[in-house]
């Protein structure tokens, strides 16, 4: 298994339980509770698990394409600007002092991510 191919099932995995299904699932109740955010409406949460659960499928791509030796490029962008993006918004708003626990996950994501692309020999090489 690829070094690249464990930070992408480690973000399908760490993303869909505790933020893609709860968004999904979870009364919007308990979802402005888990999250400190209160949207006026349910849909906003339901739109955003969704573009999350959107994401996770490309990753899962992404995923099957080490599998195979290929470099998977177009999900590697994704998830840096994705991760990269909402690593700054968060820093911007304020939000990682708040969080900072989420902050830093996206942020590693997004370097990690960042370091596949410039060493995508190292990022495709098996660990065992």
């Amino acid at each position: 298994m690829a070094a690249l191919s464990v930070l992408l099932w480690v973000k399908i995995i760490g993303t869909f339980f505790p933020v893609a299904a709860p968004l999904l699932i979870l009364p919007k109740s308990e979802i402005d509770k888990r999250s400190g955010f209160e949207a006026s409406d349910i849909a906003l949460y339901r739109l955003y698990g969704t573009a999350i659960l959107a994401l996770l499928v490309g990753y899962t791509g992404g995923y099957f394409q080490v599998l195979q030796g290929e470099f998977p490029i177009g999900v590697i962008a994704m998830g840096f600007v994705s991760n990269a993006g909402a690593f700054l918004v968060m820093v911007l708003t304020g939000r990682a002092t708040k969080t900072p626990v989420s902050a830093a996950l996206l942020g590693l994501i997004a370097l990690g991510l960042a370091l596949a692309f410039l060493f995508q020999d190292a990022a495709m090489a098996a660990l065992w």
